[in-house]
């Protein structure tokens, strides 16, 4: 599965069976990063994780947007992870 697929995946799977699913985006998303072994895009799925167990809902786009873009980079070096996870820890803090 490309990058470039996984929205309209997504789209797909957040309607199956007329149910909506706000997340399946981001599990799409980290099916590909673990399949790829994407350090970046899987620091960022953690930070989202870890924000969503909280109780943050508000940028669900934003993350998915910096979890795409982190597993489009192409890198995966703890370098590339780092800068991701701060990136995300800003767009967090909001």
């Amino acid at each position: 599965m490309r990058i470039e697929s996984v929205h309209i995946d997504a789209e797909r799977a957040m309607t199956r069976g007329g149910a909506t699913h706000p997340y399946a985006e981001i599990e799409a998303i980290r099916a590909i990063a673990t399949a790829e072994s994407s350090l970046p895009a899987l620091s960022v799925l953690a930070l989202v994780d870890a924000a969503i167990a909280r109780g943050e809902r508000a940028s669900l786009q934003e993350w998915t947007a910096l979890a795409r873009d982190a597993v489009r980079c192409g890198r995966s070096d703890v370098a590339t992870a780092q800068a991701y996870a701060a990136a995300c820890s800003v767009r967090l803090a909001g």
